[in-house]
């Protein structure tokens, strides 16, 4: 019995070893992993970081061409506007000049002809009469 007693103390002894090396090789995996989780959350983190700093300047960007193009749009419209404002006084002051000089024909023309404009402003007021009733 004594070495049933010797086996049986040398397989606990290998089985107390066995199972202290197997803890000793879990704790190491679980620092390991401990480790791989602490440096890739720490650069999930900066990555992170860097990426709004990126995302940051890019609307940054964006605003500014944004702005400048509407300084561009604004600028060529403003200058259009001001283009078709002095054609449109051109055209007013034209028209106006043709008016007068029109009134001043018409007024001639009375003053030559009365008897004539006379008759042409009853045809044209029987006329509009005429038109008016219907």
């Amino acid at each position: 019995m004594s070495e049933s007693t010797t086996e049986s103390n040398i397989a606990g002894q290998k089985l107390e070893s066995g199972t202290a090396h197997a803890k000793a090789a879990l704790d190491e995996t679980t620092s390991a992993a401990k480790e791989v989780y602490e440096v890739g959350k720490k650069r999930a983190q900066s990555a992170i970081s860097s990426s709004k700093d990126h995302l940051s300047q890019a609307a940054k960007d964006i605003s500014e061409a944004a702005s400048a193009k509407f300084q561009d749009v604004r600028s060529q419209a403003s200058s259009k506007a001001g283009e078709y404002k002095g054609r449109a006084q051109e055209a007013l002051s034209s028209a106006t000049g043709k008016a007068q000089d029109f009134q001043g024909d018409a007024e001639q023309y009375i003053r030559d002809n009365p008897l004539q404009a006379i008759g042409i402003a009853a045809g044209v007021g029987f006329v509009l009469g005429l038109i008016m009733r219907r």
